[in-house]
């Protein structure tokens, strides 16, 4: 029937061009054609000229491109191009060494190594390191990379020295030299006893993909190992086969045990271990890892099961003895993503942390010492993005008005002479020379597409690096430009922002359903300030939706007191404010408040469920991917930073549960999940699933085999618009 629906719009749009006769066929573009025109052809809609970023030469002095087969130094200030490398002798170099006969560059990218004396590359199944200044080159066959979390490749790694290249194999740490020498550096790796190897939910949460670190000086690497033994495996089933492949997946739930973490360093010539002190306490997170630059001690972070509290240790790394020398506290839950920054002088460091209240960037000495707050800005500071110790300063991206923008800033090492390097309202993209002689703004606002433009440190503008520009074509479909507007938070304290999308043939005496667009959960931000007139929001409202997003309580961008509003109840604030947000919405004539649909993919698949679920009068549809559906089900390190374990808070875990108010369904609900996610588990869906048939209640659901937590189908989306198109009636004309 839906077919059938679709074929008549688009057969009567045909009719209704030809019989008023228009000379200009765009400007009756509308409704699932605009759609799928915006979908299909947004980037030559608004193309992009020149290009945004620039790849610097290690002095920052240059950039270089690659162009006609080679590669060129481009000045910064003239533009004049000249040679970067001379081909002649680099390929005489490979050709002497692998018996070829190339006569032109074969490799497109490459990368700097020893402070720009040297470059690697790739090609021929080898990888090839060439010095510049004496043409000597080497090159060696690089291991098998092996896939982790998230699709994260991890192969070989060079010492400093370019001696040595270090990898795992079979949970295994090996050293191998240029002679193709190997040397085992542990032997007890398993499955269940990784070393060197991350697990699952590390990564995932606490961005700790690496697992492994050379020292300085070549001579050793410290190296974490996960104990797995411990944690309750999850059953992984690939049946599309008619004998099916079985997996099971180490990972740990709110409340469960957690793989045991240890540190130790392994000394390349004697292959030596040593254990480092971390303490008795097994069940905390340890991660982090990082050499000083003078090498001489080993520093990693410990964050307790509560992750309240996070300490900084410094190792002796002869002896494995550690001392603290730093501790931050939080009342509710510390963010992981700090930034340490070892100053060259091997005396200083930079730490940022939020125990203000707001994120700022502090100065300390090695023993602990705390020198200088550098800022005290309440921006929050996002990261820091470099340090010009030879002038003294100190740059860093931070965020302005609510979380909305984001700008580029800079102070002194010694906390003076703090300012914003980034004028324009909006959201800038700032990425500094090696040299911080000069740097690049990307930056978009609501009225501005996306420009870039290369600027001195003195925020002197030097060149529009690339524009991206709206053609004829884009102007003439008649687009309306988003609304942002503010409106109050269900317990009437916070002013917070929404964004609402109209289709191009919108008109106020109409009734428009409401469709908002959700991802919500802690940190998260919905609305900021960028360009938002050729994104996919855009796209679905030309069906004949307004499209909504909006932002809640416990938000990131607007201090860490407002984003602990959210702790301990996942799912209530943030609920509760997009219901005030619909409310808002409905007292305009054109918003018809009795179809109302929501959708969301991963936290927000589960906020669509609940949506649906908890809120049935004021949610009618929903399209949900692969939910979470209650968090006792999602892994113990993002669940408990925000909602502690489950016997510390059952309330808090009861509330947040789609499976609780599973007999109030009274809408559409569709569920989507891949067959083999191992980051929201299927198992999620199965439970809601139980809980909705024990209340006799309709619903559907659709499963994508072989698909892990994205789904790469294009029947989901194509399958979640035929759903909002069937179930909420979009005006079409």
């Amino acid at each position: 029937m839906r077919k059938n629906s679709k074929t008549a719009a688009v057969l009567g749009l045909l009719l209704v061009v030809l019989i008023a006769g228009q000379a200009f066929a765009q400007d009756k573009i509308v409704g699932k054609v605009l759609y799928d025109k915006l979908r299909r052809e947004a980037r030559t809609l608004v193309k992009m000229e020149g290009q945004p970023g620039l790849a610097w030469t290690p002095d920052g002095k240059a950039s270089y491109i690659s162009e006609d087969g080679t590669f060129k130094r481009v000045d910064i200030l003239t533009g004049e191009k000249t040679p970067l490398f001379d081909d002649a002798k680099l390929l005489a170099a490979v050709n002497a060494m692998t018996g070829r006969q190339e006569a032109k560059l074969f490799f497109n990218r490459f990368q700097y190594l020893d402070e720009g004396k040297k470059i690697q590359f790739s090609a021929f199944n080898k990888v090839f390191v060439y010095n510049l200044a004496s043409s000597k080159l080497f090159f060696y066959e690089p291991e098998s990379a092996i896939v982790g979390v998230r699709g994260r490749a991890y192969g070989d790694i060079l010492s400093p020295d370019l001696k040595y290249r270090a990898y795992t194999r079979n949970y295994n740490l090996y050293v191998k030299d240029m002679d193709g020498n190997e040397t085992a550096l542990t032997t007890d790796g398993t499955e269940d006893l990784r070393n060197a190897f991350p697990d699952w939910v590390y990564p995932e949460e606490l961005g700790q993909y690496q697992a492994f670190w050379w020292s300085p000086d070549s001579k050793k690497i410290a190296f974490m190992q996960f104990d797995e033994k411990p944690v309750t495996k999850y059953p992984i089933v690939h049946d599309v086969q008619p004998i099916p492949r079985f997996e099971l997946l180490g990972y740990p739930k709110p409340g469960g045990n957690n793989p045991i973490v240890r540190f130790f360093i392994a000394d390349i010539a004697s292959k030596k271990l040593v254990r480092l002190e971390t303490g008795d306490d097994l069940d905390v997170y340890l991660y982090r890892g990082q050499w000083t630059n003078d090498g001489k001690e080993f520093t990693y972070h410990r964050l307790n099961r509560l992750q309240n509290k996070l300490e900084l240790f410094a190792t002796d790394p002869a002896t494995g003895k550690t001392r603290l020398f730093l501790t931050d506290t939080d009342p509710c839950y510390i963010d992981e993503q700090t930034d340490l920054v070892f100053l060259k002088d091997n005396l200083r460091f930079l730490w940022t942390s939020e125990r203000s209240g707001w994120r700022e960037i502090y100065l300390y000495d090695l023993t602990g010492k705390l020198l200088k707050q550098l800022t005290n800005a309440k921006l929050p500071v996002r990261s820091i993005q470099g340090v010009d110790e030879a002038r003294g300063w100190v740059y860093f991206g931070g965020l302005e008005a609510n979380g909305t923008e984001s700008h580029a800033y800079k102070v002194k090492l010694d906390g003076t002479a703090f300012a914003k390097m980034t004028k324009e309202p909006g959201s800038h993209n700032v990425g500094f020379s090696p040299s911080f002689d000069y740097y690049t703004d990307a930056f978009s606002s609501f009225d501005q597409p996306m420009k870039s433009a290369l600027y001195q440190s003195d925020g002197k503008e030097v060149k529009v690096l690339a524009a991206a520009v709206p053609t004829k074509e884009f102007l003439d479909l008649k687009l309306v430009k988003p609304e942002r507007f503010t409106f109050k938070s269900a317990d009437g304290k916070y002013d917070l922002d929404g964004l609402v999308y109209f289709p191009a043939h919108f008109d106020p005496k109409d009734k428009y359903p409401l469709l908002l667009s959700v991802y919500g959960g802690p940190g998260s931000k919905g609305v900021n300030n960028s360009y938002k007139m050729a994104d996919a929001n855009q796209a679905l409202a030309q069906l004949g939706f307004l499209v909504a997003v909006c932002d809640y309580r416990g938000v990131s961008g607007r201090g860490k007191a407002f984003q602990n509003l959210h702790y301990m109840k996942l799912g209530q604030v943030e609920l509760e404010d997009h219901v005030a947000f619909v409310k808002a919405l409905g007292q305009r004539p054109y918003v018809d408040t009795t179809r109302v649909g929501v959708t969301g993919h991963s936290y927000g698949g589960y906020f669509t469920c609940l949506a649906l679920l908890k809120e049935p009068d004021v949610f009618h549809v929903g399209v949900a991917g692969a939910p979470v559906t209650d968090w006792r089900n999602y892994d113990s390190i993002y669940t408990e930073r925000y909602m502690r374990r489950p016997q510390d808070n059952p309330d808090g875990y009861e509330k947040g549960s789609c499976l609780t108010y599973a007999k109030n369904l009274k809408g559409k609900l569709f569920i989507h999940h891949g067959a083999v996610d191992d980051n929201v588990h299927p198992g999620n869906t199965i439970q809601l699933i139980q809980a909705l048939l024990k209340e006799n209640k309709k619903f559907d659901m659709m499963i994508y085999p072989e698909q892990q937590h994205g789904i790469s189908f294009a029947r989901y989306p194509e399958s979640r618009v035929e759903y909002f198109i069937e179930h909420l009636k979009p005006v079409v004309k």
